[in-house]
């Protein structure tokens, strides 16, 4: 099966979203949104991709600034508090990214009069199927969180490779299990660890999809003005830019890559906002003939004034990706 494409223009700022410029060229002749005390289709779309890309990129801000840190292993003072800011808008980026599914349902359920007429809609039922495959991952995360008192915890192991020292950092859904807190069984069957930066790319994609999804419903049902409609989405530009910033890696876990192919694209004149100087990202890549070496993960629990007993664990595999 050949993975989905997804062309990324920095430069232009040409929203990348498949569903953006049917809904700007959308006439507003068939709809009942308004009548459901909703806003019109393109506005419910703008700012619940605001909303998220807003989360997203202060999330690739703060992983950067952390990357940047001198000690993460024992983080203290200022370090701590970008820790702690991480997990916040790792929670926050989740529920952003959850709430999404349910803009999107908002919008095609006010194309129909009635909710019974959209749930025998085949083209409903088909976008349906599909945005649940692409929101197991945030919609299950964002619901162990907000009801499970499931927290976010962080993950360091520090490396060596081609003269270089530095850090990954992981990140996994912690969960209780005999009296032991550790990485959830629900989320980590076989792997304890998630890489921080491919969550920002596994948001990215789940836009991306959600959104090819959505413009073949709204060719199904959309009366559209004439003429071709050239839609920008700078905030969507920005969080891509801000996530090919960070190191790319994983620690065994299918990374958004495998998934999909996002091709950014940039001129000369744009290529300085992708340098972070970060190793491992899009402009400083990892080496491809070395062998890195790598210490002991050290786990960011924190205790609950009662458990006593914490899972320690070991990442099974690191592997460096490359952009292609």
């Amino acid at each position: 099966m050949t993975k989905p494409r997804f062309p990324v223009d920095i430069t232009s700022g040409i929203s990348a979203l498949e569903a953006h410029p049917i809904l700007t060229a959308m006439s507003d002749e068939g709809c009942f949104h308004e009548q459901f005390g909703l806003r019109l289709p393109l506005g419910i779309y703008n700012v619940s991709i605001s909303r998220v890309t807003d989360k997203l990129i202060r999330l690739c801000r703060r992983v950067e600034t952390y990357f940047n840190a001198p000690d993460t292993v024992d983080p203290q003072g200022d370090t701590r508090e970008v820790l702690l800011e991480i997990i916040d808008y790792i929670e926050l980026s989740l529920y952003a990214a959850a709430e999404h599914v349910d803009d999107v349902k908002s919008i095609c359920t006010g194309f129909f009069k009635h909710t019974s007429v959209r749930d025998k809609d085949q083209a409903y039922r088909a976008l349906e199927k599909a945005v649940k495959q692409h929101k197991h991952f945030v919609a299950s995360a964002a619901n162990a969180i907000k009801h499970q008192q499931s927290r976010i915890r962080l993950a360091t192991i520090e490396f060596k490779d081609e003269g270089h020292v530095g850090a990954l950092h992981g990140y996994f859904i912690e969960g209780v299990a005999s009296g032991v807190i550790g990485p959830s069984s629900t989320f980590h069957k076989s792997k304890k660890l998630f890489s921080l930066t491919s969550l920002a790319w596994e948001i990215v994609l789940f836009l991306l999809l959600v959104s090819r999804d959505l413009a073949i419903f709204l060719r199904s049902v959309g009366v559209q003005r004439e003429g071709p409609v050239r839609v920008t989405s700078e905030q969507f530009a920005k969080a891509i830019v801000a996530a090919a910033r960070l190191p790319i890696y994983d620690f065994g876990e299918a990374h958004p890559f495998s998934k999909a192919a996002i091709e950014l694209k940039a001129s000369e004149t744009s290529l300085h906002l992708l340098d972070s100087s970060l190793y491992g990202s899009i402009r400083h890549g990892w080496s491809i003939s070395s062998t890195p070496a790598f210490g002991q993960l050290t786990s960011q629990y924190e205790g609950d004034g009662k458990t006593k007993q914490f899972e320690f664990f070991h990442p099974e595999s690191v592997s460096f990706q490359h952009w292609t």
